[in-house]
């Protein structure tokens, strides 16, 4: 299990830990862990070609397994690079219903920061031909705007989650687990404010995060209100039109839009 990979999965939170294990113990581990088949030179970059076998996908399961001594399968996954296993260990966790509004935002924001950070490295080596993405229509197409389109999110909800995400990494492990998991309750923007502030080191304590922010807490009173205005109207009203058209067809993707809009709203008024 490699600890940066496993602190991608979002907590569950205390009920669903023990309905999950209650359904283990009853029944099994039904459903096989995902496994990345992979050397030691890929995951340190050195010289080893020893084979390691990395845990993708199934951590919480894996965990129960090993408390209670339950056989479990494996399925054998092969990824070329870390980059490509975040990657999918991302767009697997969003693609759970069972997710908080927190969590989502965290992994969009992750999947956004860590693609921009890359596009840097890339872009400092211009003379390489480094492609450029674009989209349908052949146009130069950003990392916010190709996620947005991906996760059915606008370009401004990525930003915010890539602010958010960089709050949440300036904690320390237990407390984001904690945050991210229902446990503490904070406001959304007071974390992404938060990834504004240097820190010589992970922040351990709620005390701590009330400290860092005090200074500037006066600036969230009206400005982020105002600016959220036109799009939380626009919301409202596309909220009212999917609704509107519910009784008329049984469409899911209309049912999902509707639910994405939703959490989006929550999100802009928190």
């Amino acid at each position: 299990m490699l600890p940066e990979l496993r602190d991608l999965i979002p907590p569950l939170q205390e009920e669903e830990s023990k309905q999950l294990e209650q359904n283990l113990l009853a029944e099994g581990c039904r459903e096989a862990l995902m496994v990345w088949e992979t050397s030691q030179s890929v995951i340190d970059g050195s010289a080893s070609d020893e084979a390691v076998y990395i845990l993708v996908d199934g951590h919480n399961r894996y965990s129960i397994c090993k408390k209670h001594h339950l056989d479990f399968k494996i399925h054998i996954l092969s990824f070329i690079s870390l980059k490509e296993v975040r990657e999918f260990m991302i767009d697997n966790q969003l693609g759970r219903r069972n997710l908080m509004p927190e969590q989502a935002a965290y992994l969009r924001g992750l999947r956004y920061n860590n693609e921009k950070l890359e596009k840097g490295k890339y872009n400092r080596d211009e003379h390489k031909g480094q492609n450029v993405p674009y989209d349908s229509e052949g146009k130069k197409e950003s990392t916010s705007e190709r996620l947005a389109k991906q996760y059915n999110v606008s370009e401004k909800t990525i930003k915010r989650d890539a602010e958010f995400a960089d709050g949440i990494d300036r904690l320390a492990p237990s407390l984001k687990k904690d945050i991210l998991g229902g446990k503490i309750k904070v406001k959304k923007s007071d974390i992404q404010l938060l990834g504004q502030i240097p820190v010589d080191e992970p922040i351990s304590s709620m005390d701590d995060v009330t400290t860092l922010l005090s200074p500037r807490v006066s600036t969230l009173t009206v400005e982020p209100l105002v600016k959220n205005t036109t799009e939380v109207n626009t919301l409202k009203k596309r909220i009212k039109n999917l609704v509107s058209q519910i009784d008329a067809t049984n469409d899911i993707e209309l049912c999902n839009e509707l639910i994405s809009c939703t959490i989006e709203l929550k999100n802009l008024l928190t």
